[in-house]
């Protein structure tokens, strides 16, 4: 398991922030384990080859996020910040491991966080930058969402593994995809002014359990480095509002998007095919469609053959480079057991490359 920051919490007995929860379908957290599953938008360019996760225990902070790991939405749940005596430590960089590197070049800090002229409240910082300036991810992590979303444009944010979040967006293009491992540093995409504004900016926010904080507590934006290695936060710096409450800078419903299912980490350059659209997850809480056992969703790979002669149909799939039998299972609803007997299999972890095997 990637230990890369360590995030300390006092366990003292104290009053603590409680919050609603609201829960997030089923089919917004299973893209975690699905490492081709990708959003596509007419601006998003050739995927970059970062490795994926393949197991929830890679997802970072995963057990004190309460197995949230939604890729469709910024925040679409309310989660209790863990406070102990209203103090929060985070630990930023462990010895050389997950250094600090800035979001982008820029020229000037073009609207602060906070409270504006109009009234309204806004969550990050916006740099102002010259156009298709590169966007780096400022610490180790892993991508959780990637895709065009209301206001914010075309968007990433990466979580990492004390639990901060990081969000880009205003992004003219992007080039990773949720799941995809992250070293601080690596590209995700270029400045532009996709979204509510007309300037090209990256707008970027800082985020622990959802909620959002002043990325100033985090970044000295004059030297372009960290305030400090251990920080504080307390619950007067989180700027929390229910789900439900409108703002300045709350996005539009995402238009649901088609979703890829390549074998490739590659996008190609071709207009992708029309597919059928799954039910994506806004705001709203949504009941995850049901699964018969009869009727299992076969995944659209073109890699599989359905032998239709037998009364029951034998699907077969063509093993890609990085591959397991794992993932394999999660694909096709199935598992590793399963496969091994329906192969004749002793050792999950002797497939290679091109060999076709029979998973239904």
């Amino acid at each position: 398991m990637r230990k890369l920051s360590i995030l300390f919490l006092a366990i003292v007995a104290s009053s603590v922030m409680t919050a609603q929860t609201i829960d997030v379908t089923a089919y917004s957290q299973n893209i975690a384990l699905i490492e081709s599953q990708k959003t596509r938008t007419d601006n998003v360019f050739q995927i970059a080859a970062y490795p994926y996760i393949s197991e929830t225990y890679e997802i970072p902070a995963y057990g004190l996020y309460l197995q949230y790991w939604d890729t469709l939405n910024i925040r679409s749940k309310m989660l209790e910040i863990p406070f102990s005596n209203d103090r929060l430590m985070l630990m930023l960089v462990q010895d050389a491991n997950n250094p600090f590197v800035m979001p982008c070049q820029f020229e000037k800090i073009k609207t602060a966080y906070g409270e504006t002229k109009s009234g309204g409240f806004h969550p990050g910082i916006d740099l102002k930058t010259e156009p298709q300036t590169l966007v780096k991810s400022c610490f180790d992590g892993v991508v959780r969402m990637a895709r065009e979303y209301g206001d914010y444009g075309l968007t990433v944010v990466v979580r990492h593994y004390n639990g901060l979040e990081t969000v880009y967006a205003h992004l003219d293009k992007i080039c990773v995809a949720p799941g995809q491992i992250l070293k601080s540093g690596q590209v995700i995409g270029q400045t532009g002014t996709t979204g509510n504004t007309k300037e090209c900016i990256l707008h970027f926010e800082t985020r622990f359990m959802n909620e959002y904080f002043d990325p100033e507590l985090v970044i000295d934006f004059e030297e372009e480095d960290i305030l400090q290695n251990n920080m504080a936060l307390m619950s007067r710096d989180f700027n929390i509002i229910g789900l439900e409450e409108t703002g300045s800078w709350k996005p539009s419903a995402p238009k649901p998007q088609p979703i890829a299912h390549d074998v490739k980490p590659e996008i190609k350059q071709e207009t992708p095919q029309s597919k059928e659209k799954p039910q994506l997850v806004t705001e709203e809480k949504t009941q995850p469609k049901e699964e018969t056992a009869t009727t299992p969703q076969q995944p659209q790979n073109p890699q599989t053959e359905v032998n239709t002669e037998n009364e029951t149909a034998a699907v077969y799939h063509t093993v890609v480079a990085g591959e397991n039998l794992y993932r394999i299972s999660m694909k096709y609803n199935t598992t590793v057991d399963k496969i091994l007997k329906l192969n004749n299999l002793k050792n999950a972890d002797k497939i290679v490359e091109g060999q076709k095997i029979r998973v239904k």
